[in-house]
């Protein structure tokens, strides 16, 4: 049962239209999450377009924060300072003191090393024999390595290659649709010379969920917004969203 706090302050919500927060990290296009080209400030792209109206649908007016480091931003919903994140991983340290959505996104773990130097790498415990790199703030629970176990001092995917071609690491690993999807349009990184890749099939398929404080107002509207995202998915909504910022890639 939800506590009584949280779904009276999901009814006060409701009935006032009171504006919500959101946070999530801009990356430098499409399809995700952008800025718009000169004006920096105007967040668009296919998370502003599918939650928006979701949250609309329930009187709820979304206003979306892209200043913060993922890592920022996630603290500051568990903190209460932000109601959601837009597009959070699940592990079991997020969970203890997040509340998470239906998945909305689930993607392909993936091994990214240089062609020149292979790696026998059969699971992802085997991960752990090499240097292996890190984007700041990101999860790589589901690849079985903690804090600590790569190098995260990247602050973006283009880092985070260069520092594996520059051989300061022997791998990073990441999902192949990221990398697929970065700079959409402008730049193939998966044809970085050089750049060689491999599934990791022990590894979990990891999900975008929308995420909020436990036991929160905010917490308390997720079981609302599962409802409309399937609603939407089902009436092809999400389909036309994703083709208006991703093009022919595949939802």
């Amino acid at each position: 049962m939800r506590p009584l706090a949280a779904l009276l302050g999901l009814a006060a919500l409701t009935a006032q239209a009171s504006p919500m927060t959101a946070c999530g990290e801009p990356g430098l296009g499409p399809p995700w999450l952008y800025r718009t080209p000169g004006q920096p400030q105007q967040l668009k792209g296919f998370l502003v377009d599918l939650w928006t109206p979701l949250f609309a649908r329930h009187g709820v007016t979304l206003k979306l924060i892209g200043d913060l480091p993922f890592k920022r931003c996630l603290r500051a919903v568990a903190q209460g300072e932000i109601d959601f994140a837009l597009a959070a991983y699940r592990d079991e340290e997020r969970a203890q003191t997040l509340a998470f959505s239906a998945p909305y996104k689930t993607f392909t773990p993936q091994l990214f090393f240089r062609a020149a130097r292979p790696l026998q790498v059969n699971s992802r415990a085997d991960l752990k024999r090499w240097r292996g790199c890190g984007k700041n703030g990101a999860s790589y629970a589901h690849y079985g390595l903690a804090p600590g176990d790569l190098d995260q001092g990247a602050r973006n995917y283009q880092q985070l290659i260069e520092k594996l071609m520059l051989g300061r690491c022997d791998y990073f690993v990441e999902e192949l649709e990221v990398i697929e999807q970065l700079e959409l349009g402008k730049v193939n990184h998966l044809a970085t010379p050089g750049l060689a890749h491999a599934p990791l099939p022990d590894v979990p398929a990891p999900a975008f969920h929308l995420v909020a404080a436990r036991d929160s107002a905010a917490a308390a509207l997720l079981p609302r917004l599962n409802a409309e995202f399937a609603e939407a998915l089902r009436k092809g909504e999400v389909a036309r969203h994703w083709r208006r910022h991703a093009g022919n890639l595949p939802y």
